[in-house]
């Protein structure tokens, strides 16, 4: 969550340069904006504001150095005053995290005389970098001192008047180092700096970083000793990350998968089998993720159960505590994040591993904290995803996922062959034609303030995924249910005209579909055939084992027409942030 961007170059265009990079990073946070640039005399002087970034067309003062931030609110409302950057003395500072203690901080300066001017965590760190800058500490010291006294996770940029460069520290949550020729960049997400460079270096937990130009100097945020620090070339180019020719990054995204299920697929054999032999070799497995990587992970659980007969746990991070009595150094942990840097997970990893358990990470992000913790660490290779509702990302993760369970089987032929199927299958589908049909069923239920849905074995963690698609982009009210549980007493809310998506046209599902169309639901059949109790039907490929991957496409296709026909911008749905690193 907030997007970070700062630049250090000789030249005058730094301001207009974070500015830019903002705006690629608006997918992790959209509530307001700002800037900091050090003038030619020193003085750090500030931007900022309200509202969305995207649309703001300004130019900078000359600078060859500056920060910015782009926010998802935690602590303190959307306001100019709780906006980033905050200055307190010399020091202006940004912040992505959560300081978890900051009240006590924030008291004691209180008594001694301080005023604040917002209501964030964020400007009691700046206080304190500050207070210590005071007292004679170098900056570096002044950050050392204040990451000893912040509680939870955190990145932060910090520039002050009278010290050249610009310092990074970072614990919990991303900081990514981009190499220039002639400058140095600090991103929170990869693809701000594609356009400048794939040179990067990546900054570990505890470790702070001051650029200056084209130089950076690392080193321990505990200690202070100097660290070596490699360099690395990222594989992802600038156009990946554009829109192209799409109104929006959603829409690009569902269509990308007619390339990301083959990419996602083509691993070696030797990767497979090393994350298959860790949990061959455990005893007791657990999925762990957030979201919608969870309803991947549940849609995993099924492929486990029926293709290798594995039983795997599967629980959301937040829920994980509970049972972590039951992790040791026999228990495989399998972590599922778009990102790899989800907070919650990340916890659940870190005492996981103190636990002696070994894991498996799954993450879009080669580089990221999850990757570099996990024992193995498979890419999904989706590419980046910057619609702050997965699509590609999910279907990448299943797709892995789906491959895992037959490699457990030792018949992973057999699962490449019905994988390959199904993304051909997925090709032929998405087509103009097709997404007419969509369209047509998302103008029929536009106005509707609820929306059901029921699967079966594996559709029925679709059910979920297709109703976390739809409330997050359209706002309207929708809920999953297992299709046998109706009975149980979901089908209460079942009224004359309500629609409802029925995932799979096996008799059981049809028999429960016929029950709440009885009662006078409009039922809407995502299914291989047409059945009769179906009111309006979006044909989705017979893909045997692989279903739920393709089931799940035209509901993402679904989400996006009821969000455009509303007015509604897909890629930056209220409320939401694209990559979840605070708790």
């Amino acid at each position: 969550m907030c997007g970070i961007f700062a630049v250090s170059l000789p030249g005058n265009e730094a301001g207009n340069l974070v500015l830019e990079g903002l705006k690629k990073l608006e997918y992790r946070g959209y509530d307001s904006w700002g800037v900091a640039i050090r003038q030619d005399s020193g003085e750090i002087i500030l931007r900022k504001d309200v509202g969305k970034i995207k649309d703001v067309q300004i130019q900078f003062e000359m600078s060859g150095e500056a920060i910015g931030h782009t926010r998802w609110a935690t602590h303190g409302g959307v306001t100019m005053a709780n906006a980033h950057p905050h200055q307190v003395g010399k020091v202006t500072l940004v912040h992505n995290g959560i300081f978890e203690n900051y009240l006590d901080v924030k008291s004691k300066y209180q008594d001694e005389g301080m005023g604040f001017r917002s209501d964030t965590d964020t400007e009691v760190i700046a206080c304190m970098v500050n207070d210590f800058l005071e007292k004679g500490m170098s900056v570096a010291g002044a950050i050392r001192h204040s990451a000893e006294v912040i509680q939870g996770r955190f990145s932060l940029l910090v520039i002050a008047e009278g010290f050249p460069g610009i310092y990074a520290a970072r614990r919990g949550s991303p900081l990514i180092i981009g190499r220039g020729e002639t400058g140095t960049f600090i991103a929170s997400d990869i693809p701000a700096l594609l356009e400048h460079t794939n040179v990067v270096n990546y900054l570990d937990d505890d470790e702070m970083v001051h650029i200056e130009g084209n130089k950076a100097e690392f080193s321990s945020l505990i200690s202070g000793d100097v660290i070596e620090k490699r360099e690395v070339a990222v594989s992802w180019k600038a156009e990946q990350a554009s829109k192209g020719d799409y109104q929006h990054f959603m829409i690009k995204e569902i269509f990308d998968q007619k390339k990301t299920l083959r990419d996602a697929i083509d691993h070696d054999d030797e990767k497979l089998h090393e994350a298959v032999e860790l949990l061959q070799k455990s005893n007791g497995a657990y999925f762990v993720a957030c979201g919608t990587a969870h309803k991947a992970a549940m849609c995993a659980e099924y492929y486990f159960a029926e293709i290798s007969g594995r039983k795997i746990n599967v629980v959301p991070a937040s829920e994980m505590p509970s049972f972590e009595r039951f992790i040791n150094d026999k228990t495989a942990i399998i972590a599922v994040s778009q990102s790899g840097e989800t907070a919650d997970v990340l916890e659940i990893l870190e005492r996981g591993k103190k636990a002696g358990a070994k894991i498996l990470a799954l993450t879009n992000v080669e580089s990221s904290s999850m990757a570099r913790l996990a024992d193995v660490h498979i890419p999904i290779n989706a590419g980046p995803e910057k619609a702050v509702a997965s699509t590609k990302a999910t279907t990448a993760q299943m797709a892995i996922l789906f491959l895992l369970a037959y490699a457990d089987a030792g018949k992973l032929n057999l699962g490449r062959e019905i994988l390959s199927g199904t993304a051909s299958a997925i090709n032929d589908l998405i087509n103009p034609r097709y997404e007419n049909y969509v369209k047509d069923v998302a103008g029929k239920i536009l106005n509707q303030k609820s929306l059901f849905i029921i699967g079966r074995g594996s559709l029925f963690p679709m059910a979920l995924e297709s109703a976390i698609k739809i409330q997050e982009v359209s706002y309207i009210h929708a809920q999953g249910f297992p299709a046998g549980e109706l009975k149980h007493g979901p089908i209460a809310l079942i009224e004359e005209g309500v629609p409802c998506l029925v995932l799979g046209d096996d008799q059981d599902t049809l028999s429960n579909a016929m029950e709440i169309k009885s009662r006078g639901a409009h039922i809407i059949g995502i299914a291989p055939k047409r059945a009769e109790v179906f009111d309006d039907w979006l044909k989705v490929p017979d893909c045997g084992q692989a279903q739920s991957i393709a089931t799940i496409v035209p509901v993402q296709l679904l989400a996006y027409y009821l969000a455009t026909f509303k007015g509604l911008d897909p890629d930056m749905p209220r409320n939401l942030a694209k990559s979840v690193t605070v708790k």
